[in-house]
């Protein structure tokens, strides 16, 4: 057996008060709302915590635990099927989250992971990481995008696209895909009061979540590609981006992301994908 326990230098202050400083420890952790989700396998768990923080003006934190026990042989296989035979569920999500701010994509952060490993098999793993500012795309657009014949800040909308057109851009172009490319984990940063203004940011705009499925393919990368803007096209709802102005992001994406070649193209290719997810899974409702 091996195991392996990593903090972040600025957290250990921290996790240390909370008692937090061992695998043993944190998967006995119990003080926190646990996270049911529908078609979540058990030995998945997904937790929100609290921590005291004396150096937040609340004087409290919230993170979330992911906790990965005995996986089945079949999600076994399945990490090492993508060259991860030493590193575990969790360890696949820390290293993306590593690689990804080293790419200078804005995602989740880590504070805390481990991993207990019996050669190729994991045992169990976590990760622990600091809520992310903002809320998701998911959840953000039916709130503050009106249907496009009743918008009056289009301005403010376009500026909205292009932002993400480029961050989209540039993850894509890093080497980088997501698999899982959805509304619902691409973070909005700034989703306090309506539209975020844009003009002359230097800062991040958007963010990425749920990093567990993200790889860099060595072939097939225009595949992969179009799944992931099938993904985020499908989970747009029709009645609050029209087609100019997917259209509008595409060709935004394409001047950061050069290789997919003509936005039209690539619109058409995201277009016949996107019907294929809509017979498999219906419509997403606005």
């Amino acid at each position: 057996m091996t195991e392996r326990f990593w903090t972040a230098p600025q957290e250990e202050p921290l996790l240390r008060t909370a008692g937090l400083t061992s695998l043993d420890a944190v998967f006995t952790y119990q003080a926190g709302q646990r996270l049911n989700k529908a078609g979540l396998a058990d030995w998945r768990q997904r937790w929100r915590i609290r921590l005291r923080d004396d150096r937040t003006s609340g004087g409290q934190r919230t993170f979330y635990l992911k906790r990965f026990e005995s996986p089945p042989l079949g999600r076994q296989l399945a990490r090492w099927r993508e060259g991860a035979c030493r590193t575990s569920t969790a360890g696949v999500e820390w290293r993306n989250a590593q690689r990804l701010h080293q790419a200078g994509v804005a995602c989740a952060r880590p504070t805390a992971f481990g991993q207990e490993m019996c050669g190729p098999l994991e045992k169990r793993s976590f990760i622990l990481l600091d809520e992310m500012a903002g809320c998701s795309l998911e959840r953000w657009l039916p709130e503050h995008v009106t249907p496009p014949e009743q918008a009056t800040n289009r301005p403010a909308r376009r500026a909205l696209i292009d932002e993400l057109a480029r961050f989209v851009g540039r993850f894509h172009a890093a080497g980088f895909v997501h698999r899982d490319l959805y509304l619902s984990h691409v973070f909005l940063t700034d989703a306090d009061e309506g539209f975020p203004a844009l003009g002359g940011r230097d800062d991040n705009v958007f963010a990425l979540i749920d990093l567990q499925r993200v790889f860099q393919p060595r072939w097939r990368c225009r595949r992969w590609i179009v799944k992931d803007l099938a993904a985020l096209d499908y989970s747009t709802p029709a009645d609050r981006v029209s087609r100019p102005e997917r259209l509008r992001f595409l060709c935004r994406y394409v001047r950061v992301c050069s290789r997919v070649g003509a936005a039209r193209k690539l619109a058409r290719q995201i277009a016949a994908r996107t019907r294929r997810m809509t017979r498999r899974l219906g419509p997403v409702a606005g």
